[in-house]
């Protein structure tokens, strides 16, 4: 069971050391809670190493890659299909080249939502965002 309530990132200095998390809204603003529906703060590193390596394991399957193609066809691209399942195939070299700043801007494009309940983490991803990384890593650089 979920409660719908936002988690956002905070953190926290002890001497020279700085801990990361996420910190369920109703715990920072004191708010009572009917039932515990899941936890009230995660680390940080925990949560973004899981919502990775679900955006990973995801962009390799048929589903998304078939999302991808049609979101590519509405934004007006008619894509070769095996180009798009090979550049998703290759996801996970793209990811390892890039710099954080450019993997934080495709989580951004990639993920819509990002569920944590009593039961685990689950990642919802955009479709058109999907589409926008595929189209980029299909253009040549320096190409149109």
């Amino acid at each position: 069971m979920e409660s719908g309530v936002a988690m956002t990132p905070t953190a926290a200095k002890k001497g020279a050391k700085l801990y990361r998390y996420y910190t369920s809204m109703d715990l920072i603003k004191n708010r009572a809670t009917s039932a515990p529906t899941g936890p009230q703060r995660l680390a940080a590193g925990m949560v973004e190493g899981v919502v990775v390596g679900e955006m990973r394991r995801m962009l390799r399957t048929p589903e998304v890659a078939a999302r991808a193609i049609e979101a590519l066809r509405e934004a007006g691209v008619e894509p070769d299909e095996r180009a798009v399942v090979a550049a998703l195939a290759g996801f996970d070299d793209l990811w390892a080249s890039l710099f954080p700043a450019e993997q934080g801007r495709i989580v951004q494009l990639v993920v819509q939502r990002v569920t944590v309940s009593g039961e685990g983490i689950s990642v919802d991803l955009r479709n058109h965002g999907v589409g926008s990384v595929v189209r980029e890593m299909l253009t040549p650089p320096g190409g149109q």
